[in-house]
């Protein structure tokens, strides 16, 4: 089965193509294709994701990123199907133009460059129509279903957060390489077989834009147990390294920076850290962090000082995350533990809840995502497609859906 993912639920463009064989529970991948086309640099200068430069970026970049992850699955056929626009019939355009409407700019460079070109040899088309930035995934979700419509093939739409869980499941990859397109892609295809679930099974989604504990009974059978309630832990290390006039995103260099800091100099907050429930705060951190940074004998912070703060407050993030996740592996008795997301990228969180994980439950079988594949990409999309291959659907049923939950993906 091969798979064709998009996915532009933030600040990412991405496209990756992959051809999954094999028994539905051990099946192997070979990843023909995985380009990502940042924004970051572009949305750093505003000190965060602006929602409609990211629609105006992802119009400017999917079909140059959809055409680079065609030509280097080798399903990119040079020869045109119709060199004569005027063999294209009207109706054709018309319905190009309905299902574009709101992506002017992008209807240009599909009639362009896909209505002359011949149907890749894929089976499905699997987008990301939830949760994140509405103005983001409606482009996606849109060149996603003109996609469907002019090659004739069935859509899948995939929960963004689900596709973080399956990133768990690919034993090792290379590192993604730069291309000159400024766009990120693996350098060969490269077959895997899938590591397996044994369920129940706990995934902590750490991102940006989330932090929440799922319970997964089996594949496609979510539960929330536990999520914020105001910040993300992502968003929590940005507008830290905001405060310290460090840049966005602040995740990785805060991470950077703790490494080379006492993560006791400071004694941050642990919010939530004994609650019954499973759920998270982390704007009572941030603002101890604010305070801490504003106090008089703080001014004209040191590198040393930085390093400390960025130490002191990953590790009260760490500790909250670790000993709630722990806490509910142990109380839902999950045989497999994963983490997903953005944050998953931090090492400190990955060792020390695999640590917490060895000396409370040793027989839990403890998944960690590659470390390339924790950001958004459309590899992860494409895999959770495959998991949810009977929920084929015709171009014109798949809807975006900002605030889409992975409860409601239960089925």
């Amino acid at each position: 089965m091969v798979i064709l993912g998009i996915e532009t639920s933030c600040d990412e463009t991405a496209v990756a193509v992959i051809d999954i064989q094999g028994l539905a529970k051990a099946p192997r991948v070979k990843i023909l294709s995985n380009v990502v086309a940042s924004q970051a640099k572009l949305h750093a200068k505003f000190g965060g994701v602006v929602p409609n430069l990211a629609k105006r970026e992802h119009q400017r970049n999917l079909v140059s990123v959809l055409l680079m992850a065609l030509k280097e699955a080798k399903l990119r056929n040079s020869k045109l199907q119709i060199p004569n626009p005027k063999q294209i019939p009207n109706s054709k355009f018309k319905t190009l133009n309905s299902i574009l409407e709101r992506e002017k700019e992008l209807l240009t460079q599909v009639i362009k460059q896909m209505l002359p070109l011949r149907p890749p040899a894929i089976d499905v088309i699997a987008v990301t129509v939830g949760p994140g930035l509405a103005p983001a995934l409606w482009v996606g979700v849109n060149f996603a279903r003109a996609l469907g419509y002019l090659w004739g093939k069935p859509l899948i739409p995939v929960n963004h957060l689900e596709g973080h869980i399956y990133t768990n499941l690919i034993p090792q990859i290379h590192e993604v390489k730069s291309q000159k397109s400024k766009a990120k892609s693996s350098p060969r295809p490269i077959t895997y077989h899938l590591s397996p679930i044994t369920f129940p099974a706990l995934c902590l989604i750490v991102s940006g834009g989330h932090t929440e504990l799922v319970l997964i009974r089996g594949y496609g059978q979510y539960r929330v147990i536990g999520e914020t309630r105001d910040d993300a832990a992502g968003e929590a290390f940005d507008k830290v390294a905001k405060m310290m006039g460090l840049g966005f995103p602040g995740g990785p260099i805060i991470s950077r920076l703790a490494e080379r800091g006492n993560p006791r100099a400071f004694n941050f907050p642990r919010p939530m850290l004994n609650t019954k429930d499973y759920d998270f705060s982390f704007s009572g951190l941030k603002t101890a962090v604010l305070y801490t940074l504003r106090d008089p004998a703080s001014s004209g912070i040191t590198a040393k000082q930085r390093n400390d703060v960025s130490a002191s407050f990953e590790q009260a993030v760490v500790d909250v995350l670790a000993k709630k996740t722990v806490r509910a592996a142990r109380q839902y008795r999950a045989k497999t533990v994963m983490i997903g997301g953005g944050v998953a990228a931090n090492r400190s969180l990955r060792s020390q809840l695999g640590e917490a994980l060895k000396q409370a439950l040793p027989n839990t079988y403890y998944l960690t995502p590659n470390t390339s594949l924790t950001g958004d990409n459309a590899l992860m999309i494409a895999l959770a497609g495959y998991f949810n291959r009977k929920k084929k659907s015709a171009w014109g049923s798949v809807q975006a859906d900002a605030n889409l939950r992975l409860d409601a993906t239960s089925g």
